[in-house]
């Protein structure tokens, strides 16, 4: 079986990327742009160019959502990001809460652009300094899972992702997740926390669709892809999640059912783009 990544990024200046489609371990990487950010954790994010071409010269393997800045966007500019080619959208550090109003225009327009916003809920790492010139916010606050709820319920047609399962408040995405249809979730930097997941991946949802939240999370890596550590490393992650599902989910879960596996690496995915890329 051959994953789809939902959250990942592009390093400025890109190695090993064949090596990567050549694999046969990935069906499918969404690339995350943070050109707007700048560097972290050693990667220096791919130029908006960069990472578009990226998607261009491997027809399919990538697509990419496009860094959405809450606090200086206009909802024109996702109409510009959906006409480069973006087919979701990807906001970090804002500068109030995701759920503060200001930024309702801009959902409102990639509601009816149908493009899926990548929301980071929990901790982040840290960043420079501040120094006068940032116009970015600090610190997880602003990006905690609990709006996401907010924008769910005004929003119904959305569809957003909570990145990473709100990590250390993890019982507001499991709220998110348990009564709010447009909600789903990526596991990336779940390792912390393996064995609450054990916990919630038979817990049968209340939003409507008589799911388990197995069937509402995504496989993704959040590698920095074009580093060659982080091209091992998630190729190891893969790995990993595999071998789980098999010796842990297999033998114990109902998620450890080939049939439930699927949906977790790749077929939530699907479901998912079902809905942006027709």
């Amino acid at each position: 079986m051959k994953f789809i990544d939902a959250h990942a990024h592009l390093c400025h200046n890109a190695k090993g990327i064949d090596a990567i489609v050549d694999s046969g371990v990935f069906e499918q990487i969404w690339l995350m742009d943070l050109s707007g950010v700048g560097s972290l954790g050693g990667c220096e994010f791919a130029t908006q160019e960069e990472l578009l071409r990226t998607v261009r010269d491997y027809d399919g393997f990538f697509l990419a959502f496009g860094f959405l800045d809450l606090d200086h966007a206009v909802p024109g500019d996702i109409d510009r990001l959906r006409d480069l080619g973006f087919v979701g959208l990807k906001p970090y550090k804002q500068l109030k809460a995701y759920s503060d109003p200001a930024y309702f225009p801009l959902y409102q327009r990639a509601q009816e652009l149908k493009m899926p916003i990548l929301f980071h809920t929990g901790l982040i790492a840290q960043s420079t300094p501040s120094d006068g010139r940032y116009t970015h916010a600090f610190g997880p606050e602003n990006m905690r899972p609990i709006h996401l709820a907010a924008i769910a319920e005004a929003f119904p047609e959305l569809q957003i992702i909570g990145g990473h399962q709100g990590w250390p408040w993890m019982e507001e995405m499991e709220h998110n997740l348990y009564y709010y249809r447009n909600i789903t979730g990526d596991i990336s930097g779940y390792l912390r926390s393996v064995p609450k997941l054990n916990e919630i991946l038979d817990r049968r949802v209340h939003d409507g669709t008589d799911r388990y939240f197995n069937e509402k999370l995504h496989f993704a890596t959040d590698e920095f892809y074009g580093n060659e550590g982080s091209n091992a490393r998630a190729l190891r992650l893969a790995k990993f999640w595999e071998s789980y599902f098999e010796f842990v989910g297999g033998l114990y879960y109902r998620w450890g059912r080939p049939e439930e596996q699927e949906k977790f690496f790749r077929g939530n995915a699907i479901e998912l783009r079902s809905h942006f890329c027709k």
